[in-house]
């Protein structure tokens, strides 16, 4: 029978499948998921809670969603650049900046890289 205990004789729980799979992938990746994989894969945020601006970006959340794209949203009144400081987080780590694009494009650009899992 196996021995569940560490070295400073505590209890430890044997990883599983999933987890050495999941651990595999953080590390290979140092958790800069590409878009496909990563838990919130976009993030939409407006300038303020202006109501026109809030009506403009909902429809963009919902095709994103009915496309089933991991969509994040912030159309609070918190300052612009601190929701831009929470989305750093999902930028993409690579390219440079991708520059103004009509929706469209964008949301094309999107599923087209989550559909052929690009790095």
């Amino acid at each position: 029978m196996p021995d569940n205990h560490d070295k400073d004789n505590s209890n430890k729980t044997p990883l599983g499948t999933h987890e050495r799979f999941i651990g595999f992938l953080i590390e290979h990746y140092a958790g800069n998921f590409p878009l496909w994989l990563a838990p919130d894969q976009v993030r939409v945020i407006t300038l303020n809670d202006d109501e026109a601006l809030i009506n403009y970006a909902q429809p963009i959340v919902a095709e994103l969603r009915a496309n089933m794209v991991r969509v994040d949203a912030d159309f609070s009144a918190t300052p612009f650049k601190a929701k831009i400081s929470n989305a750093e987080q999902l930028r993409l780590h690579h390219g440079g900046p991708q520059g103004a694009k009509p929706n469209g494009e964008v949301i094309v650009d999107i599923l087209a890289s989550i559909k052929e899992r690009r790095a």
